[in-house]
């Protein structure tokens, strides 16, 4: 098939492209040296086509050649480690390096033809022979890319892994300019009971990665369109059409989708005004997640006063619970899970100051936040940019102004980690035995720290006898 569509990319320039990359012109050497029938497949060659590079790399070869890999190990000076199960046949060989991945299995079928056709999309079924050098496609994989379409390989592509429902929302989340084949969305919403055939573990891995991708409203969207996310968290279901009252121009899960998208928007607006906060992958995801979960405890506490006005009064706690039970169910790790549900259970805080609250409370909120600080700004900023109702409009200054203070203010590390003036044998000094007691002064004493009253240990102290000292204990 003619590849003049492409952007100034055939099959000889593909493969001059791929000599230049360190790691695959060495194994190419390698699998011609040594009749390796090793096969370079998937993503790394539809990027290439599309004029992209990518530093993730999928490869396959025959189980029978299984014992090169140890010869494959030793000429990339790395490792394997096993993910999968041998007795279902989903082992697979990864390698993981800073921002480089390597990933090894078996063919499926006798030969890379029949691998081909097992695979999820037709955009992904391409493969190079490091031995023969020779392409392999199926039918409609260069048609796709030009077009720039996600469309199955085959009919019983979802059914042989139902994942791959949310593979292709993913795709479509990463890949630019790409739309899904019509046929393969009604699949998606006919289908999407399927899922909870999938391991939690897998089902988690592409949630984060529509998250994390650069399209994640796109991606939460068609979520919530197909209908996967009802299915994969139930919870949402009695958001829909809850109204939220003047605070809000949107239901609660219309809200939500759009405060995804705001993420971005709230990144930029501190970046703009020169409070640029830096954010680790994980990062990222703790404040998506707690974005999807922040008010999915509406449900459970929508009332309204005498007067007609919609309250949520301690929907935060609730949302938590709510939040625990979906991240238990699919298996987050309790670190995530812990830092999420810290953002869920504070995210009304900086909504709530008033204009006169002083800086001494804004000091405060950092200290408890901690590292959170910046993700919690960046949430409120969010969730204020996705609730256009007239009472939040009102105070849209009130809180950008608290958010860039809360931000300079975070600066100051002696806030966040200030150093101990006292410690808890200063307390006992006094008269006080080892006990809930000591920590309760030696808080209060780090809270006026925090506050800027307390600078020195000589004035901790002075305050410590002044306040708890013998003459004041009952």
């Amino acid at each position: 098939m003619d590849l003049g569509m492409l952007p100034e990319m055939n099959m000889d320039r593909v493969k001059e492209e791929i000599l230049k990359d360190p790691i695959l012109s060495k194994l190419w050497r390698l699998a011609k040296e040594k009749k390796i029938p090793l096969f370079l497949v998937g993503g790394y060659l539809r990027d290439l086509l599309l004029g992209t590079r990518s530093k993730d790399y999928d490869f396959t070869l025959p189980k029978d050649a299984s014992s090169f890999i140890p010869t494959i190990e030793d000429a990339l000076s790395l490792h394997f480690f096993k993910v999968g199960k041998e007795e279902t046949n989903t082992t697979t060989y990864r390698i993981i390096k800073e921002d480089m991945s390597i990933d090894l299995v078996f063919l499926q079928g006798k030969t890379i033809e029949e691998d081909l056709r097992r695979r999820d999309f037709a955009i992904n079924a391409l493969a190079f022979s490091f031995q023969d050098e020779t392409f392999h496609w199926v039918e409609t994989s260069l048609e796709d890319i030009k077009k720039r379409l996600i469309r199955p390989v085959s009919d019983h592509s979802i059914d042989q892994d139902p994942l791959r429902m949310l593979r292709a929302i993913r795709y479509l989340c990463t890949l630019e300019g790409f739309d899904m084949d019509t046929g393969l969305k009604k699949e998606i919403s006919s289908k999407k009971e399927q899922i909870g055939k999938v391991a939690a573990e897998r089902i988690k891995t592409e949630l984060d990665q529509i998250l994390l991708s650069p399209r994640p409203g796109l991606g939460m969207n068609c979520l919530h369109e197909s209908g996967l996310l009802f299915t994969l968290m139930p919870e949402f279901r009695g958001l829909e059409r809850l109204g939220q009252g003047e605070h809000h121009h949107l239901n609660v899960l219309p809200h939500i989708l759009l405060m995804i998208e705001k993420i971005s928007w709230a990144f930029e607006w501190i970046a703009d005004r020169g409070a640029t906060v830096s954010l680790a992958q994980e990062d990222w995801l703790s404040l998506y997640y707690a974005a999807l979960f922040h008010d999915i405890g509406k449900q459970d506490t929508y009332s309204e006063d005498e007067e007609g006005k919609v309250h949520f009064y301690y929907h935060e706690s609730y949302s938590c619970q709510r939040a625990e039970g979906i991240m238990d169910r699919l298996r987050f790790s309790n670190q995530l899970k812990n830092r999420i549900l810290d953002l869920v259970q504070h995210h009304m805080r900086i909504l709530n100051l008033s204009v006169e609250t002083k800086e001494g409370a804004l000091k405060r909120l950092i200290n408890q936040m901690g590292e959170e600080t910046p993700l919690l700004v960046l949430h409120t900023l969010a969730d204020k940019e996705a609730s256009r109702g007239i009472l939040s409009v009102q105070i849209d200054e009130v809180v950008e102004r608290h958010c860039l203070r809360i931000l300079e203010l975070y600066r100051e590390k002696d806030i966040v980690h200030p150093p101990s003036l006292v410690t808890g044998h200063d307390v006992m000094a006094l008269g006080y035995s080892a006990g809930p007691r000591v920590g309760q002064i030696l808080n209060f004493i780090r809270q006026r720290q925090v506050e800027g009253e307390i600078k020195t240990r000589e004035e901790a102290l002075r305050i410590l006898e002044q306040k708890f000292g013998k003459k004041q204990q009952t």
